[in-house]
Formats: C-alpha cells, sequence, structure tokens
C-alpha cells in the first residue's frame, strides 16, 4: 500500500497540514516507506508464530504512527514518548491521528533509572526511528529498556541519522560544525549525539541483540539544486558515506 513516497504523499494530501509540516512529510515519506517495508518483513515473520495479533510499539509518535495502523489494522499499534505540547510539531502536527489510551508516556532519558522503567504489554515489535540522536541518556540504557519490552523473538527496527555521512565531513571539511547548537527547550532539544554504523552495531550487540541486518540509505528528499552535488556525489560514494542508518535487531529466543 505504501511502498513508495507517493501513496504516502497522496494518503496525508487532504489533511490540514502547515507549511512545517507539510515540509516534514515530503522529506520523509520516502524514509517512510523504507521502514515500512521493513517493518512487512519482520510481520511477516512473526505472524507465524503468532497468527492471533502482533503487538507493535512505535517509539516517539509521528506520521509514521497512523501509517503503521493503517498498514497493520488487525494489529495492536502503541505509542511511547514524551506526552507534552513540545513533541507535537512539523514530525508529528495536530492533525494526524493520535490514540492516547495506546499511549505510554515515557522520558526515554529516565532509562538511566532501572526504578523508573516503564512497563507494557509483551511487544513483537518495535519502531524506533529518528529518535536516539534526541537522547543524552546513553543508547546502551535506552536500548536495554527497550530489550525488556520486547518478547522473545521480536524485532527492533532502529533509523538513526549517520554521522559520518558525506554532507557532515564536507561541512567539517571547510570548518562548519555539522550539527546544530543544543536547543533551549529541554523538551525538544535537537540532536545530543549522532552514531556511526560501527558504533550501532556494537551497543546493539552488547545490549544482547542478534544483528538481522545493518542498512545505509539515502531515504531523505532534499529537492533544492544546492544539494545537486553532494547527491551527485553521495550517489558515488561508499555505504558509509550515506544519511541513514536503519537496523533490524533481533531478542533471542522463541516466541
Amino acid at each position: 500500500m505504501f511502498s513508495s513516497s507517493k501513496p504516502i504523499l497522496d494518503y496525508f494530501r487532504t489533511r490540514n497540514l502547515d507549511e512545517e509540516s507539510q515540509s516534514y512529510l515530503a522529506t520523509h515519506a520516502k524514509r517512510y516507506a523504507f521502514l515500512l517495508e521493513r517493518a512487512c518483513t519482520a510481520h511477516s515473520t512473526l505472524k507465524k508464530s503468532s497468527p492471533q495479533g502482533i503487538n507493535i510499539l512505535d517509539i516517539g509518535p509521528s506520521f509514521f504512527t497512523e501509517l503503521l495502523r493503517e498498514a497493520f489494522k488487525n494489529d495492536d499499534v502503541l505509542t511511547l514518548g514524551l506526552d507534552s505540547p513540545e513533541s507535537r510539531g512539523g514530525h508529528f502536527p495536530g492533525d494526524i491521528s493520535h490514540e492516547s489510551g495506546r499511549h505510554f508516556s515515557f522520558d526515554l532519558n529516565d532509562a538511566q533509572y532501572c526504578e523508573r522503567w516503564i512497563r507494557t504489554p509483551p511487544i513483537h515489535l518495535v519502531v524506533m526511528a529518528e529518535v536516539l540522536e534526541h537522547l543524552y541518556t546513553a543508547p546502551t540504557l535506552v536500548l536495554r529498556l527497550v530489550y525488556s519490552l520486547m518478547k522473545p523473538g521480536g524485532f527492533l527496527i532502529v533509523a538513526t541519522p549517520n554521522a559520518a555521512s558525506l554532507k557532515k565531513r564536507f561541512r567539517l571539511l571547510v570548518g562548519r560544525h555539522p550539527y546544530e547548537m543544543i536547543r533551549e527547550n529541554a523538551k525538544n532539544p535537537g540532536h545530543f549525539r549522532e552514531y556511526t554504523r560501527d558504533e550501532l552495531l556494537m551497543i546493539s550487540r552488547s545490549v544482547g541483540f542478534e544483528v538481522i541486518s545493518c542498512e545505509l540509505s539515502n531515504y531523505f528528499s532534499h529537492d533544492s539544486s544546492r544539494g545537486l552535488l553532494e547527491r551527485f556525489l553521495r550517489g558515488l560514494s561508499m555505504a558509509s558515506f550515506r544519511r541513514g542508518i536503519t537496523l533490524v535487531l533481533r531478542k533471542p529466543g522463541n516466541d
């Protein structure tokens, strides 16, 4: 249904989206299609052992949450993240469906305090996309919390920007910082730390996950002419220069 960016853009076309939200969706629709394809593959595997239904957890509600609910209508799609006005924005405008009764309010930075860990129904499939870079808590602690919420045999899809992408290397080369300043907003501070492929693989394995796949891809859509040279060079470059990293991880064991 959402095999490319076009059907995703068409799906949201009639919504009352402001300019910021429209821009965000145009930039990330290709990424959403990429994520859904990986989620569908994991879902197909899970259905073999759990035909009665799948619990799906989307960490950090966004446009993607509604796409998950549309794609997996017979399953329970839950959300986890901040429950505040600041959690809304271009990525999650007010006109996008959000089921408050299926949402678990939790600041993932509190993963450093085991006594504060939240409990959810056992989760078969977790999607944690464009979240890890917004946290100041060590990713090992965050992923240990996520691991604790999952059923044995469950899948976790992690997507995050590549700290070593070609664009960031270019910016450093000319003496410009590749990352924005931390914002003066504790609820929406921007990116604290981005990661490389090798770092994410090391972190995931240290927590106990099996790595099913690790892909680097250019799934952000940027149409400005200023980026033509960069996109051309990136297309010719090695995978480690690409802008996004997506890992499919599995919690060992059988459901």
